[in-house]
């Protein structure tokens, strides 16, 4: 407390000579691509908007932004760069899709994304589509998809360095520099971060480490990642461009054991390479017909290295690596007041696994994926009405050979499709208020680790059934000039759905049931005067297991949904002092699916206060402090991953 009122005081004195007159920037906008850009605009369903402006020169990464989102919840395990899962209306995190630059990131194998490792350092806007998902993309998540686009152009001859520090011995730095020559732009950027993640907590001896005393330290929890990313492009003309992507990640982390061994080594390892050439064009049949076509290409090697055997069952030294080559191809046709567009994605996973421990030889699957996508779009000549209908079709083709126990070998391979559709509308009621309706239907294939299971971890099912969801949503909202409201219902029906069982020794095996989530979520902002304005958002949510196969899971609560989460939150703007103070609560989550098991409820109190100084060179300078958990409360999104208590983090940053 003592470091962090200093640090206030350094921000408050720095603010009586901050310069309140931003920096001159020239932005160049160019007409929308409506085969490739996503204009939340043209939506039927709401979408959440995240600016860059908003999560820039803080020490966060995609979890910890979405997390304060309407009807989006994230789990973590604990500390910066743990698991973290999302949730959009009680989904599972296999259930979102999480796509960048057209990019899916959704691992084939385990079917999630974990968000603790997805930086934001070359990402310029995140869109979260709780319900029906945008018309060019041929797949569409039964809970949503999260939409990040990277920098483009229009950040153009810049220079940045940016240094940060924080709580648990917590270090961020990174660098960009951006350019551009006549037709053709550059930019690249570099970041590194890293933290031990040795917060204290209570320990509990029945639950924990029987040797430690009333309180512990996080143990091998520790985390570092280093990003390179750049993107080269071409632009002869507003309504042509050619561009290529190039991410690179370097991550390594500890895994905690539940019990907190210090003996523990337990480490995940990961590099990842993700590259896409995309090429967009507008001026086809006079500006009537738009294209995108792009070229994708992702390489992951992970190491899961348990050699101590403290962390779940027995000892394991696995080293996995998963290839994807992709080609996504979009056309779109102007007519007036109607959009047809047609999207064909064309996606092949090769996946080998090997555990160096024993003497079983490679697992390898290959999954080879089809979707695409028809899609209309109108709206009336006043812009009161806009529809949107879209017709799916996916098809899979899964071929695998991996090890069995007793030196076996087990070939399989299979092949399903699936169609699936959703139909939207919107009407301008009395100029300032919308109310939009959509209901779809969604197909989630099963992964490769649901289908042939995971060494140690879980047991294959190859009877089990792709996910089926009718989903509906009807929504009411209003933009005025102090600020918009909104209210939105929304159900949806699995049957089948696909869910995990786990048997005495903690090994799982997917299973199909059926269950229904419904709920109301209500967002709403107020600008109280110029300098001040409040926020909120809440997420009313009920679940049902309608499976018949476990008697004690029938109609009980989904597991890991927060079934009631808050938000407020105000913010208060004086000259170049900004300063933000958020509450969260969340309550009634389970942990297990007979429903013994409850959560603690989750109440946090966050601020952030930050400065912005415009040097005579126009250069400019933000400092940012940041204070989490500020009431010390000690929760678990997982059972027995204890998240950190109070926190602080500051970080500075210059542009030149």
């Amino acid at each position: 407390m003592k470091k962090t009122a200093l640090l206030l005081s350094i921000l408050v004195a720095a603010s009586a000579r901050a310069e309140e007159t931003l920096p001159f920037i020239i932005v160049e906008s160019r007409p929308l691509n409506a085969a490739t850009d996503i204009d939340p605009s043209q939506a039927t369903s709401p979408v959440r908007v995240i600016e860059r402006r908003e999560f820039e020169n803080r020490t966060v990464n995609l979890s910890e932004v979405l997390s304060t989102q309407t009807g989006v919840q994230i789990r973590q395990s604990g500390g910066l760069g743990s698991y973290s899962s999302v949730s959009l209306r009680g989904s599972t995190a296999r259930q979102v899709q999480v796509v960048v630059d057209g990019m899916l990131l959704n691992d084939p194998v385990t079917g999630g994304v974990d968000m603790g490792k997805l930086g934001l350092h070359d990402i310029a806007r995140i869109q979260v589509y709780p319900g029906s998902a945008p018309a060019q993309f041929a797949q569409a998540g039964i809970g949503g998809v999260v939409v990040m686009e990277t920098l483009g152009k229009d950040i153009e001859d810049t220079t940045r360095v940016n240094l940060g520090a924080g709580s648990f011995d917590t270090y961020k730095a990174g660098a960009f520099k951006s350019g551009s020559h006549e037709d053709f732009y550059y930019w690249i950027s570099l970041d590194q971060q890293s933290s031990n993640n040795d917060f204290e907590y209570p320990n509990e001896s029945d639950w924990f480490n029987p040797n430690d005393g009333k309180t512990t330290t996080r143990r091998n929890a520790d985390y570092t990642q280093k990003t390179v990313s750049s993107k080269f492009g071409w632009e002869p003309s507003q309504t042509r461009r050619i561009d290529a992507l190039i991410q690179f990640n370097d991550n390594k982390q500890g895994v905690p054991a539940i019990q907190n061994w210090r003996s523990n080594k337990a480490y995940l390892a990961n590099e990842t390479l993700r590259t896409q050439f995309h090429y967009q064009q507008q001026d086809w049949l006079d500006g009537q017909l738009h294209s995108s076509h792009r070229l994708l290409f992702a390489d992951l090697n992970e190491r899961y290295n348990n050699t101590t055997g403290r962390v779940g069952l027995g000892t394991s030294d696995l080293h996995t690596d998963t290839r994807q080559i992709g080609l996504v191809n979009t056309l779109s046709v102007l007519l007036k007041a109607h959009t047809f567009s047609g999207t064909l994605d064309i996606s092949h996973y090769d996946y080998e696994q090997n555990d160096r421990l024993d003497e079983l030889e490679t697992d390898k699957r290959e999954r080879l994926q089809f979707a695409s996508a028809l899609s209309h779009q109108w709206q009336s000549p006043q812009h009161r009405l806009r529809t949107q209908a879209t017709l799916r079709y996916l098809q899979v083709h899964d071929d695998s050979d991996e090890s069995l126990l007793g030196q076996q070998r087990r070939k399989l391979s299979s092949e399903t499709s699936h169609f699936g559709w959703q139909l939207g509308a919107n009407y301008l009621l009395f100029d300032d208020w919308t109310i939009s309706g959509n209901i779809s239907q969604q197909t989630r294939i099963p992964t490769l680790e649901e289908l042939h299971g995971d060494r140690g971890s879980f047991n294959g099912n190859d009877d089990l059934k792709p996910e089926e969801s009718l989903n509906y949503e009807a929504s009411l909202r209003t933009e005025r000039a102090w600020g918009h409201a909104e209210i939105t219902g929304f159900f949806r029906d699995l049957d089948p759905a696909i869910v995990a069982i786990y048997d005495a020794r903690g090994v799982g095996t997917y299973t199909n049931l059926s269950a229904e989530i419904y709920g109301t979520e209500l967002d709403a902002r107020y600008q109280i005067n110029q300098n001040w304005s409040l926020y909120g958002n809440a997420t009313l949510q009920e679940s049902k297991n309608l499976g018949a196969k476990i008697k004690d899971r029938q109609n009980k609560l989904l597991p890991g949904i927060y079934h009631e989460s808050y938000l407020i939150g105000g913010t208060w703007r004086r000259g170049a002092l900004t300063f933000d103070l958020e509450y969260l609560f969340g309550n009634n989550l389970y942990y297990d699916a007979a429903n013994l098991l409850e959560a603690d409820t989750k109440q946090l109190f966050n601020a952030t206060i930050s400065i912005d100084r415009v040097w005579p060179n126009r250069s400019f300078s933000t400092i940012s402090l940041e204070m989490r958990n500020i009431n010390d409360e000690v929760y678990q999104d997982f059972n027995r991953y204890p998240s950190p208590g109070r926190s602080w983090f500051i970080n500075i940053s210059h542009t030149f």
